[in-house]
């Protein structure tokens, strides 16, 4: 078993004060932000950006799009060469953590953004990296994963490194409070993937194990308080530690076919990450379940308290309905007649195919995304 590391953790409402230490850490002088438009007009972003201008000289991008593309973080890595950062921030959901990663990967090393995609093909350690998360659930502060967008080949791709792993990240609950509930709960869906996934991954271990199911506790007690209550900074609390948890399970697990089979509902139609996962959540699940009934069993008793294999899909399903989620790939206006060209786009996504419980072929694939267009 190889463990990867994580990155120190400052949680709680004072969090941001160790910021300015940290960075003074590593000696940083010149500080790069990514962060997106409506983030950087926020109070907490002020006060962020109040600390980091303590003795250092800080440059800001904030224009980062939902699913960021390969051409902007490329933009961004040029904006902060010609600062002269020697280290990153990013603070806000998982598109301008994503691109942080890799805006601080390029900083040291002399490779185009093209030329990082796949898996370790990150040579050096990247410049010093500080995420501040504003949702709770892509879990990107805790892992060594970046997905940004071919938008010539719509689909997402993956740098893959441990040399992107954050050297820090700041949980503050505050910072998730403006989240509406749309976003509460497209966010806290996806942790729940990233727990259930690394649970019934082919690479899962005992480490990855804890962390999953803990993070489905957490889920189950938290995400529809955080949605209804958006004010309740203990349930804003425990959905950080969610997918915190979430994103360590599935770092050391990896995601499975959920995830693959949202990869081109997000670069075809932009589909929300979150929301893509949910769509596919059920059917691939079902598709899941046969040979794998003891997993399925301890997912449900951690979600909902009954150790029963076929009780976890409906209790999926219920938790879809009651957070506001849509139903089914007709709902989210995709197409009918696009399913065929997804399922055959679907099994090029290797990676996490391969570690997926159960074997998908295109005839499986094709009936997945059947399923989850009727919303079965």
């Amino acid at each position: 078993m190889h463990l990867i590391p994580m990155p120190e953790v400052f949680c709680g409402s004072d969090a941001l004060e160790a910021l300015s230490s940290t960075l003074a850490q590593v000696n940083a002088q010149r500080v790069f932000i990514v962060t997106g438009p409506h983030v950087s007009q926020t109070d907490g972003f002020a006060a962020m950006k109040a600390v980091a201008e303590m003795g250092r000289d800080v440059a800001v991008f904030n224009e980062t799009q939902g699913d960021p593309s390969v051409e902007q973080v490329t933009e961004m890595i040029a904006q902060a060469k010609a600062f002269g950062a020697d280290a990153v921030i990013g603070m806000g959901g998982g598109s301008p953590i994503d691109a942080a990663k890799v805006v601080a990967a390029a900083l040291f090393n002399d490779r185009k953004v093209e030329e990082m995609v796949g898996t370790d093909l990150v040579p050096n350690r990247c410049a010093p990296l500080f995420i501040i998360p504003t949702t709770a659930g892509t879990g990107s502060e805790a892992t060594n994963i970046s997905i940004l967008t071919d938008t010539e080949e719509q689909m997402k791709k993956a740098v893959i490194s441990n040399n992107i792993l954050p050297h820090a990240a700041f949980l503050v609950p505050e910072l998730t409070v403006s989240m509406p509930p749309r976003i509460t709960s497209m966010t806290g869906i996806d942790a729940f993937c990233h727990a259930t996934e690394a649970y019934l991954s082919k690479r899962r271990n005992p480490y990855s194990d804890g962390m999953a199911l803990r993070a489905l506790g957490l889920i189950a007690r938290w995400l529809e308080k955080a949605c209804s209550e958006p004010e309740n900074l203990e349930a804003r609390e425990g959905m950080l530690m969610a997918s915190f948890f979430a994103g360590l399970a599935f770092t050391n697990a990896s995601v499975t076919a959920i995830h693959a089979f949202a990869y081109p509902l997000g670069g075809r139609y932009h589909t929300p990450h979150g929301m893509a996962n949910a769509l596919m959540l059920a059917p691939v699940l079902r598709h899941n379940l046969d040979g794998n009934e003891e997993r399925f069993a301890d997912l449900s008793e951690a979600f909902c308290g009954i150790r029963d294999a076929e009780t976890f899909v409906p209790q999926v399903q219920a938790l879809k309905k009651n957070i506001g989620l849509p139903m089914s790939l007709e709902d989210a206006g995709v197409p009918e007649a696009d399913l065929e060209p997804m399922a055959e786009a679907v099994l090029g996504v290797t990676r996490l195919l391969e570690v997926n419980p159960n074997p998908i072929g295109i005839s499986d694939a094709l009936r997945i995304y059947q399923e989850a267009f009727k919303g079965e």
